[in-house]
């Protein structure tokens, strides 16, 4: 599933509970739904300010046990928070895997982070 929207905070809280139910579907338990929750709100903070041309892209895929998110947006300059900000390390710690990724394109940078959640408790 993708929604593509305007890069303003106001529409954060709705990936985050998309994220959330997408996970509660999937009969993860509640901290791996609270942890996905909060790894979409960090992921999306982390990309707003970025944003040069004001559109935000969150991807969801999902199977039994896992949640696979891309935000992705496109911005001016390359640089993402760094790998020692709390921002970062906040989202590391929640997610089962996390990274980040720029891609260099004629009209600016293609900028994204990936995320992964499992949830151990699903049955496979």
């Amino acid at each position: 599933m993708e929604v593509r929207t305007d890069a303003t905070p106001e529409v954060v809280p709705t990936l985050r509970t998309l994220a959330a139910d997408l996970a509660m579907r999937l009969d993860f338990d509640l901290d791996a739904v609270e942890d996905l929750r909060m790894t979409v709100d960090e992921a999306c903070s982390l990309l707003l300010p970025a944003a040069a041309d004001g559109t935000l892209t969150c991807e969801f895929r999902w199977a039994s046990g896992r949640v696979e998110v891309n935000v992705t947006v496109l911005a001016d300059q390359p640089g993402l928070a760094q790998e020692d900000s709390l921002g970062w390390q906040l989202l590391t710690a929640l997610a089962t895997s996390a990274r980040r990724m720029v891609t260099p394109l004629d009209d600016g940078y293609l900028t994204r982070v990936e995320l992964v959640r499992e949830c151990v408790t699903v049955a496979r």
